[in-house]
C-alpha cells in the first residue's frame, strides 16, 4: 500500500499519538484498507509520518483496543485490518454497564421490549440445530433441579440461545450482552428451587412454541416472564439498598 492510502496529514505539537491514529483509522474506514490487508510496515509509517517508533506503537495499540487492528508475530507477522465481528458489540455494552453507563432497569427494559420480539422470530428462523442445543440446555437443567440445584446460568443462557435462532447476529450480540448482565446482577440473589423451577417451566414453554412455531403463545408467555424479572430487580435493587445502609450505618458508627 503506498503514501496515497493516507490523508495529507500535519501534525500538531501535541496528542500526536491520537493523531496518527486518526489517519490510519480514516483510512480504514474508508476503505482504503481492507479488512485482512496488511498495514505497511513500522519502518515505513515512521519515516513517512515523521515519528518515533513509541508514537506509531501508542497509536497502532488504540486501535487494537478498538478492534480495529489486530497484531501477529512471526516473519509474515505485522498490522492486519480486522475482519467485521459483532461480538464487540457484547463486549462494549457490558463495559458501559460496569462504568456506570446503563443501569439494571434499563436493560431489564430493553429486554422487556425486545425478547417477545426476539421469540417471535425465532419461532420463523430456528433450525434444527438451533433446537438440539435448546434441548441440551434444557436437560442441564432439568438435571440440576432433580438434584436439588438451580442453574441460575443455564436457565438465563437459555435466552441466548433464542437470540442465536434468529439468525440475526445484531440480535445475537445485543441480546447476548442485555443476558449477561442480566446474569451478573441476578447471580447475587439467592434462588429458592421452587423459583428454579418456574424459570425452568418458563424457558420448557418457550422451547415449545418455537419448536411447533406459535409466535403469538410464545410473546404472551414471555411477557409474563418479564413481569417476573421486574421482580427479580426489586429484588436486587432492595438488597443493594440495604447493602448501602450498613455501609452508611458502619461509617457513622
Amino acid at each position: 500500500m503506498t503514501q496515497d492510502a493516507f490523508d495529507q496529514f500535519s501534525f500538531r505539537a501535541v496528542n500526536i499519538p491520537d493523531q496518527l491514529r486518526n489517519v490510519l483509522r480514516t483510512a480504514i474506514m474508508d476503505g482504503r484498507f481492507k479488512p485482512g490487508d496488511k498495514l505497511p510496515s513500522e519502518e515505513q509509517m515512521t519515516k513517512q509520518f515523521n515519528v518515533s517508533k513509541t508514537v506509531l506503537r501508542e497509536a497502532l495499540g488504540k486501535l487494537v483496543a478498538e478492534g480495529l487492528i489486530e497484531k501477529r508475530r512471526g516473519a509474515q507477522g505485522g498490522s492486519f485490518v480486522s475482519r467485521g465481528n459483532s461480538e464487540r458489540i457484547l463486549n462494549v455494552v457490558v463495559d458501559c454497564y460496569h462504568l456506570g453507563g446503563l443501569t439494571i432497569d434499563e436493560v431489564i427494559e430493553y429486554r422487556r421490549i425486545m425478547e417477545p420480539v426476539v421469540i417471535e422470530l425465532a419461532c420463523a428462523k430456528r433450525t434444527r440445530q438451533n433446537l438440539e442445543i435448546m434441548k441440551k440446555n434444557l436437560e442441564t437443567c432439568r438435571q440440576a433441579i432433580e438434584s436439588g440445584e438451580v442453574d441460575r446460568k443455564g436457565q438465563v443462557e437459555f435466552h441466548s440461545l433464542i437470540a442465536q435462532a434468529c439468525q440475526n447476529r445484531l440480535i445475537t450480540s445485543a441480546m447476548k450482552a442485555a443476558i449477561k448482565i442480566s446474569r451478573e446482577f441476578t447471580s447475587k440473589l439467592k434462588f429458592s428451587l421452587e423459583e428454579g423451577n418456574i424459570d425452568f417451566e418458563f424457558n420448557r414453554q418457550f422451547f415449545d412454541c418455537i419448536q411447533d412455531n406459535q409466535p403469538g403463545r410464545a410473546k404472551s408467555i414471555m411477557r409474563d416472564h418479564f413481569e417476573r424479572s421486574r421482580l427479580l430487580v426489586e429484588r436486587y435493587q432492595s438488597l443493594e439498598l440495604g447493602k448501602n445502609h450498613a455501609i452508611s450505618d458502619k461509617a457513622e458508627e
